[in-house]
């Protein structure tokens, strides 16, 4: 399933008051028809986490195969997320994927420092 899909589902199961697509992205601060798109691209962390606190689930039930049993975040999993989400609060969209994109590239020079000195310690 796709993100779209899941969306889709979660909002016909858990708030069928809302009456269109347009109206649910509003609701969830989300640009207006950003959902569409994640049939084929997956949506921003940060949009997912909006769509998962406003349906009060946890955000691999948004990202992923809600099928899919074996994507859970553990409990680092989930403190990383909440530092992110904190750090993150009142940036736009940009921002926060320009927060995202520095962090992934800190978390891969982080990588490299820790097996080099693996490698010194051997």
């Amino acid at each position: 399933m796709s993100a779209k899909d899941n969306v889709m589902r979660l909002w016909k199961e858990r708030r069928p008051d809302i009456k269109s697509v347009a109206e649910l992205e509003r609701k969830m601060d989300l640009s207006n028809g950003i959902i569409s798109k994640w049939k084929t691209k997956r949506p921003s962390t940060a949009s997912a986490q909006k769509v998962a606190d406003f349906f009060k689930v946890p955000l691999s039930e948004v990202l992923d195969d809600v099928a899919d049993e074996s994507v859970t975040l553990n409990k680092n999993d989930q403190e990383l997320l909440a530092m992110f989400r904190k750090e993150t609060d009142g940036m736009s969209n940009e921002e926060k994927q320009d927060f995202q994109d520095s962090l992934g590239i800190l978390m891969n020079t982080a990588k490299q420092i820790v097996k080099r000195r693996r490698k010194s310690e051997k």
